[in-house]
């Protein structure tokens, strides 16, 4: 650390930089003081290095070292962004769809996400792969928001592999209807702890869509997205253990878990706790309870909960 110093203060960038992210983020031997750091970025950032602009804005962008400030983000990611640093341009895309420290601009922020992606950041590739879809700031295009999903998980990055793994199983985007290569993206952005991914994994197992029909292996991999409190899933979880598919059949289990995706206000959890306590299906019978679910999933657009309560003498 005395020679870094020492090559920061005769003004070496890179050691600047060093030193800096080890104020910020206590590394290398030091105590984390992010005031120091941000002094140390700062002197990197005036020497025109655009990752140490990049960096400095992000400190302003999360008040780190610094009071958080947007139009002061703002200003240090157009600098790095202009010399064509992409992390920043990708910021730059973020700051305009958000109207963070700029106006609100959907269009200059796919501008600034295309130049992110162009420059091979697999982020912004998967983030401009999601405007073509959605309409965001350009005309909605399936067909080139695959190809920029297929360039953002060739690089391995989880999103884009599941998104394009959901593509092909829905055949969007020109792509041919293809469950087994949907489930092989799928696995991909499983592997690497994708929780959304981990659900629809499941579901391909419960469905056999793309592998043979595995009910264990669904509930293995609803139980994987449940605990880290996907609702879909843990709805999911609570209808295995209440039908006995690929567990032990358990009502009072099922409701538990049916219960955590209901307090997610998830409808169709809310609706089939309402009927758990309509039946007394592991839990005891409480039509007051029911009544209670079935409003709440009826308020959360439940058609059946709608259904129920429009019954005579609901």
């Amino acid at each position: 650390m005395e020679e870094l110093t020492a090559a920061a203060e005769k003004g070496d960038i890179q050691a600047q930089i060093t030193l800096g992210r080890s104020y910020l983020y206590g590394k290398n031997g030091v105590d984390k003081d992010p005031a120091v750091g941000t002094r140390w970025i700062r002197k990197a950032a005036d020497q025109n290095d655009p990752e140490a602009q990049y960096l400095f804005g992000r400190c302003f962008d999360v008040g780190r070292g610094l009071e958080q400030n947007p139009a002061s983000a703002v200003f240090w990611y157009e600098k790095a962004a202009n010399q064509g640093y992409p992390r920043a341009e990708l910021s730059m895309a973020a700051c305009c769809f958000n109207g963070y420290g700029v106006e609100k601009n959907p269009d200059e922020g796919v501008k600034w996400l295309r130049r992110a992606a162009d420059h091979g950041l697999a982020e912004a590739q998967c983030r401009l792969g999601e405007c073509y879809e959605k309409a965001e700031g350009v005309a909605a295009d399936l067909a080139e928001s695959a190809k920029w999903y297929r360039k953002a998980a060739e690089q391995g990055l989880a999103e884009a592999q599941h998104r394009l793994g959901m593509f092909y199983m829905t055949a969007k985007g020109e792509l041919r209807k293809d469950a087994a290569e949907g489930a092989r993206w799928l696995r991909k952005a499983v592997d690497q702890g994708h929780t959304e991914a981990q659900y629809q994994f499941g579901k391909c197992f419960a469905r056999g869509r793309g592998m043979r029909e595995n009910p264990a292996g669904a509930a293995q991999w609803y139980r994987t997205a449940a605990e880290k409190g996907h609702a879909k899933a843990q709805f999911s979880l609570g209808i295995c253990y209440l039908d006995g598919f690929g567990v032990t059949r358990d009502a009072a289990e099922g409701v538990e878990w049916i219960r955590k995706a209901a307090d997610q206000n998830l409808p169709e959890a809310e609706c089939r706790l309402a009927r758990c306590y309509e039946n007394g299906e592991g839990v005891d019978a409480d039509p007051a309870e029911a009544a209670a679910w079935y409003q709440r999933a009826a308020g959360h657009g439940s058609a059946a909960a709608k259904e129920k309560l429009a019954e005579p003498g609901k």
